[in-house]
């Protein structure tokens, strides 16, 4: 159970928010380029997919190529989400465009530990996000807005719950459920119709 005043309410990352990570990123004097880089691909590959960080910090150029080159890619890495699940992207392409900005020039891991051939821990990779997120947009965000925001884009598009949680590889409906935040916008125009 945690301890009383530290749950936060948490704000889904949705493109306004996600452009305003990466333009702050870029724009950076404090941030080296690889960490710059880092970011940048760690930012895309969860707005454009909804995976946690533990599902990509071991990807690989290859598995960034397999992306691009099939429009899709099979998720099979051992993580929160035990069985494989298929991401899939739009038939316009727009998300692999996205993809291709990112896409390394070496064949190495996507999220290299500094000066090392191996991966950075998930906890790392989230802590280095987190820091981040917070400095720009504050504390109600986190690398799961990521998530949150990808789930609730789609529910208010009309997709079913059910066709949500099967994209996302959740195991159960109600986990899905959880994710889907009304947005301040939202309860804004909702109380504009109430007849005070």
């Amino acid at each position: 159970m945690r301890p009383i005043g530290t749950t936060r309410a948490k704000k889904p990352i949705f493109k306004n928010e996600f452009e305003q990570l990466i333009s702050a990123c870029k724009n950076s004097k404090e941030i080296k380029s690889p960490t710059k880089q880092k970011l940048i691909r760690a930012f895309t590959l969860l707005y454009m997919t909804g995976c946690r960080a533990g599902e990509i910090v071991n990807m690989r150029t290859n598995d960034l190529m397999s992306m691009i080159q099939n429009n899709e890619y099979s998720l099979t890495n051992n993580t929160k989400t035990r069985t494989p699940r298929l991401i899939s992207f739009d038939e316009s392409r727009q998300q692999i465009e996205y993809l291709k900005k990112i896409l390394p020039k070496n064949s190495t891991y996507l999220f290299p530990r500094n000066n090392s051939d191996s991966p950075m821990t998930a906890s790392a990779l989230k802590l280095l996000m987190n820091t981040f997120i917070h400095s720009v947009l504050g504390a109600l965000y986190s690398s799961h807005s990521f998530r949150a925001g990808y789930i609730t884009a789609f529910h208010q598009q009309g997709l079913s719950l059910e066709h949500i949680r099967q994209d996302i590889g959740h195991r159960n409906i109600a986990t899905t459920a959880r994710y889907t935040t009304v947005t301040s916008e939202e309860i804004a125009r909702s109380k504009n119709h109430r007849n005070w």
